[in-house]
């Protein structure tokens, strides 16, 4: 379920690895407030949450705007990011408590203001099927600062996780 956690917040369960080579980069996103809805298919075809989007929040600058597709640091043995223009794929061999998972993820970028992304996590499990769009927002919240997730109750930000805690390194 860790996984289904990760690739809710719209960043797949991926990772660097020091001197890993990367084919392409992917595009800078909008630095300010991105919203994702996540739709999550589990390995016998049932939808997470009934189908309903899992939306959370988050704050992007230029330093963790790749951070956020490529959390997991050191439990990733490979990352490798293809594509051009508008159009991404993400492949990467990672652990998760201590088992192999592999990730397959396609991402759109529809305009300045909007990402797509569909991805499959395999983890000898069956695959995990997830669908997100990414909508920019505008600046990010007050208190807010860059790497900051969570999600929106009642107008306020909750913060749930930054993406430089070195958790998720």
């Amino acid at each position: 379920m860790r996984i289904l956690a990760l690739a809710a917040l719209g960043a797949v369960v991926l990772g660097m690895v020091p001197g890993m080579a990367r084919a392409a980069s992917l595009p800078a996103r909008q630095p300010g407030l991105w919203q994702s809805a996540t739709v999550v298919t589990l390995a016998d075809g049932t939808k997470a949450r009934g189908g309903v989007p899992v939306v959370t929040v988050s704050c992007v600058d230029p330093s963790t705007d790749l951070k956020f597709f490529t959390v997991g640091g050191s439990q990733c043995s490979y990352l490798n990011i293809t594509g051009g223009g508008a159009q991404y794929a993400i492949d990467s061999s990672c652990s998760d408590l201590g088992k192999p998972v592999r990730v397959h993820e396609t991402l759109n970028y529809v305009d300045a203001q909007t990402v797509e992304i569909d991805g499959t996590v395999n983890n000898g499990g069956g695959p995990i099927r997830l669908s997100a769009e990414l909508k920019f927002l505008g600046p990010c919240l007050d208190g807010m600062v860059p790497g900051d997730e969570g999600d929106i109750e009642n107008g306020q930000f909750v913060k749930t996780d930054n993406i430089n805690d070195p958790g998720n390194q």
